[in-house]
């Protein structure tokens, strides 16, 4: 999987990144990613070995919308245009791309093609 450097998400999420376990350093096992805006917030976690990703939103404290296990991503791209910054998370398998604004406010949206009859 293609990724930015670890200093790029460090400035795209104004924090540092907390691992799942205190023994385990970056790019090894389950990191998080916290940034707040207003009243929103984003928990991004990345496993950058397993190649999996976590996307949390909250609103007034209460989570809104929780993407887990993400799998199969072939690239993590930084995105700044103007004011706009943000994360495209692009899939193996040619889904759309997710993307996660995180300024001037937080916002995702991912337009996922029906996968067909159930």
């Amino acid at each position: 999987m293609e990724m930015p450097e670890l200093a790029d998400l460090i400035w795209l999420f104004e924090d540092e990144p907390t691992p799942s376990e205190e023994d385990l350093s970056w790019p090894v096992g389950l990191h998080s990613f916290r940034l707040r805006r207003g009243d929103r917030e984003v928990l991004f976690s990345l496993d950058p070995t397993s190649g999996e990703a976590y996307v949390s939103l909250f609103e007034g404290g209460e989570e809104t919308v929780s993407l887990g296990r993400l799998r199969r991503l072939e690239r993590l791209t930084v995105e700044k245009e103007g004011e706009r910054e943000g994360l495209v998370l692009r899939f193996v398998s040619g889904l759309d791309p997710l993307r996660l604004q995180t300024r001037p406010v937080i916002r995702l949206s991912w337009d996922v093609n029906p996968l067909g009859v159930w």
